[in-house]
């Protein structure tokens, strides 16, 4: 069944967003949401997981493509191993051997990637059913996190919001509570090529970061704790670069897979602008968060949406978080959440043409 709820409250946003089955996980029916807006942008998420399955924006010529990853069904969703499109947590990113401490007492975690912990455990926030509505042009999802689940402590009560306005931003709003002192780290994993899902590598893409700083890594991917300057360093990309032209040059063999500094949490920063000159369509996103997680696909190799081939550097991610290993990183921004306060993070993506 297909229902339709159009916003009227405010008619600066007529966002349209309609809802129909995407089939069933474990004998519950999965949600898929279409948010569309006056520019003819379409973007489609899932109440499994808060996955974004689609984003359909227009190229210079005005003809609407998709530049986001995923597939075409929820047998590809329940496994899901790149994360396409999900809410990650409890938290996103990596944790050293899986173990951290919180006022005295250690919790070890499942350890899913190498000898760490990553992007929530075995069944984190990306393969939960989550509860969903929708509020005038807004897409609410809300997950409650029992105690202990993924060996994480405290009941966490997670509310996202998902807003596409009249100017081509996905707006992604965070907030979530805890019963207990936890850790927390939340992001969204969608994967972009902005010349099309399933167009090859993305080495005609050009990019900016505007970082002046990132965290070194050590052979499986955890901060060393220091955070280092990206002058004439492969990781500066503060003025636009071809990716194809650099992404060889990255020390380790595997591209990009780092977390850029902004430091200071709580105001929206511009951090980063993915270009495509041949269809003309631009990325740019700006968050609160203090670090964004660079990452270009070296491990992908999967068949995708409409049969689509996705290689290795077919696409990018650009994961707004706090650093990998916080938990363990006490010169790092903290993660820890404690019954007394919120955590709040908004993220926005900007899709346009040059």
């Amino acid at each position: 069944m297909i229902t339709e709820v159009k916003h009227t409250d405010n008619q600066s946003s007529p966002t349209m967003i309609t809802s129909s089955s995407f089939g069933t996980h474990e004998g519950k029916e999965v949600t898929q949401y279409t948010l569309k807006n006056n520019k003819g942008t379409v973007i489609k998420i899932l109440n499994y997981g808060g996955i974004i399955t689609n984003i359909l924006v227009p190229d210079k010529n005005g003809k609407n493509g998709d530049i986001c990853l995923g597939f075409d069904d929820m047998k590809g969703y329940a496994t899901n191993g790149p994360y396409f499109g999900a809410l990650i947590g409890r938290y996103a990113n990596r944790i050293a051997n899986g173990r951290f401490t919180i006022d005295g007492k250690t919790y070890q975690l499942d350890i899913n990637n190498g000898p760490n912990a990553l992007h929530g455990g075995k069944v984190g926030f990306d393969k939960r059913l989550w509860d969903s509505k929708v509020v005038g042009d807004v897409l609410e999802l809300t997950y409650v996190s029992a105690d202990g689940e993924e060996n994480y402590p405290g009941e966490v009560k997670v509310t996202v919001r998902y807003q596409l306005t009249e100017d081509n931003e996905l707006v992604i709003r965070y907030s979530a509570t805890t019963s207990a002192k936890t850790v927390i780290n939340l992001t969204n994993h969608a994967y972009f090529n902005l010349a099309g899902q399933g167009s090859g590598t993305i080495f005609d893409h050009n990019v900016t970061i505007n970082a002046d700083k990132y965290t070194p890594v050590d052979s499986t991917s955890i901060p060393t704790g220091d955070i280092s300057d990206v002058q004439g360093t492969a990781w500066d990309l503060r003025t636009k670069t071809n990716i194809g032209e650099v992404i060889h040059s990255v020390p380790g063999g595997v591209g990009y897979d780092h977390n850029y500094c902004f430091g200071k949490t709580g105001w929206q920063k511009y951090m980063a602008r993915v270009e495509h000159p041949s269809s003309g369509r631009f990325l740019a996103m700006y968050s609160t968060e203090p670090g964004v997680q660079f990452y270009t696909s070296f491990y992908l190799n999967e068949t995708g949406k409409g049969g689509a081939a996705y290689e290795k550097f077919g696409a990018f991610c650009l994961e707004a978080q706090h650093y990998p290993d916080s938990p363990n990183k006490p010169n790092f921004p903290t993660t820890l959440l404690a019954p007394s306060e919120t955590y709040l993070q908004t993220t926005t993506y900007k899709f346009g043409v040059m």
